[in-house]
């Protein structure tokens, strides 16, 4: 059996000072960790140590966990503090969170440290630290990590991922038990996982939160790793920018879906004035107790690492969600402006839009891309029938339970064609674009759209992946429109009806 840890998000002196947000959830249900966001560099690092310790122990003392969050560092470009260390270089001209051993140290001396959280690292990546540039008016482009000089978006990939290996390792061998993200977007979170770095997804936000998941819970399977899920009361400018109801739903989903700890951003939002001046519960804050209450201790007999999807996106990772506009989100691929989106990039957009009945767009997966599709009414959940997203890298154990595959990117390991290529003989349905077809069966492609028998499964070949035969033929894989279904282990299936405006849903018989 397994339980589901929850959390909220707080700010570092709103604990010290026993702020309502920390201490009227902690009375009315209760919690299990916090985020909490902690910004060093107004302190030497003595005195940074001394006041996260001091942070922890009266977390401690309350019998709570803590992650400890950083993000004033995506904001801020000084990050120099009182003793001149640099909380934000490292020396090779880029900006990213650089920790002092004695710091990651004292974080791992304490028991009820869950670890560190670099906050939107992700979005820092693939957007070449576009709130640092924002804030200058463009004057400051800093990588986040030295980039590639040649246009390869292969070689750029493989070289993020060993700068990530190595970033995770520099912070974990110091004694940190954890490090994770925040994932704005649904991209990196498998790089991430193979590097040490522990998947954590957004839902609400700006998207389906059951499409984050999907790509999510991909990377913790692939890679077996725990599952971490923010649900965020954001939504772009505005918060809280989501309803009570549609938080709660997410709360709910997070546990029905076998995610290891769940929080939410942020608790302050929970917390009014009654006509004393007395703090009270708003209607956030009555069902995040609400919440607490039915789900803190619950069991399930499943998590993450027992799903078993039945549709498959496997995918070079390459950070692509598809970003593109006049305005804010860069036309490029791992921050680096030299290497842009290529035809291929779109393809696992594409497959989405089948797996999840049309309702996700071509071109994009986001309310965050200015577009036509993203004047619709943001909706947390998606219609989709057991799916996972994997990288290129997944190998024939994580695929056995697949009835639909679908092949999408620029380049995908020989092995993982194999183990797919055998798996197609045992009975699979796979859809990909012609290239990634076994040599022997190209000659049988015939005009826009083929099947191919072999062996026991079949190939549907197009160049589109959710063309209108695409969608039509692989209708009897992608379950029932306006519901989840979601599988573990060997019998125990999740079927959840999405209401009808998107936020909640009613969770269904078997």
């Amino acid at each position: 059996m397994s339980k589901m840890k929850i959390g909220i998000n707080v700010f570092s002196n709103k604990i010290e000072h026993g702020h309502p947000s920390f201490e009227i959830p902690f009375q009315r249900g209760g919690f299990d960790f916090t985020v909490c966001h902690f910004s060093p560099g107004e302190y030497s690092v003595k005195e940074a140590c001394a006041k996260i310790k001091e942070v922890m122990e009266k977390c401690r003392e309350r019998g709570v966990e803590i992650i400890v969050n950083h993000e004033w560092q995506n904001f801020e470009h000084n990050c120099m503090g009182k003793d001149g260390w640099d909380w934000a270089q490292s020396g090779d001209g880029c900006h990213r969170l650089n920790l002092p051993d004695e710091y990651k140290q004292t974080l791992a001396q304490q028991e009820n440290c869950v670890g560190v959280m670099y906050d939107e690292f992700e979005h820092t990546i693939i957007n070449r630290n576009l709130s640092l540039s924002l804030a200058s008016k463009g004057k400051i482009k800093e990588n986040v990590f030295p980039l590639l000089k040649e246009k390869n978006i292969v070689k750029q990939g493989e070289l993020l991922s060993a700068q990530l290996k190595e970033y995770a390792n520099s912070i974990k061998e110091k004694g940190v038990k954890t490090l994770c993200g925040e994932h704005v977007f649904p991209v990196l979170f498998h790089t991430f996982a193979r590097n040490g770095i522990t998947p954590n997804f957004k839902s609400q936000k700006e998207s389906y939160s059951n499409v984050q998941y999907a790509v999510a819970a991909g990377a913790a399977l692939e890679y077996n790793t725990e599952l971490f899920n923010c649900v965020d009361l954001w939504y772009r400018m505005k918060c809280p920018g989501h309803t009570p109801k549609e938080m709660f739903s997410n709360l709910c989903f997070a546990f029905l879906a076998g995610v290891d700890r769940v929080y939410v951003e942020t608790a302050h939002h929970f917390i009014d004035k009654d006509k004393d001046g007395n703090d009270i519960y708003n209607e956030y804050g009555k069902k995040y107790s609400e919440f607490a209450k039915n789900y803190r201790n619950a069991t399930r007999d499943y998590n993450v690492r027992d799903y078993r999807p039945e549709i498959g996106i496997i995918r070079y990772d390459n950070g692509f969600w598809g970003q593109k506009d006049p305005f804010m989100w860069r036309f490029m691929l791992f921050g680096n402006k030299d290497i842009k989106p290529v035809k291929q990039s779109y393809e696992w957009i594409q497959a989405m839009r089948t797996v999840t009945h049309g309702e996700t767009s071509k071109y994009g997966i986001s309310w965050d891309k200015i577009s036509p599709w993203s004047l619709r009414k943001h909706r947390s959940f998606a219609s989709m029938n057991a799916a996972a997203v994997f990288d290129d890298k997944v190998r024939r154990d994580k695929l056995e339970s697949l009835k639909l595959c679908f092949l999408c990117g620029e380049s995908i390991e020989e092995q993982t064609l194999a183990d797919v290529y055998a798996l197609v003989k045992d009975g699979l349905t796979v859809v990909t674009p012609k290239r990634f077809l076994p040599d022997e069966l190209k000659s049988m492609v015939n005009g826009a759209y083929s099947e191919i028998a072999d062996g026991k499964g079949k190939w549907m070949v197009s160049e589109n992946l959710c063309s209108r035969r695409v969608r039509k033929n692989a209708a009897p894989s992608l379950g029932n429109k306006g519901e989840i279904r979601l599988c573990f282990g060997e019998n125990r299936v999740v079927r959840l009806k999405i209401d009808k405006n998107g936020e909640g849903f009613t969770v269904l018989k078997r």
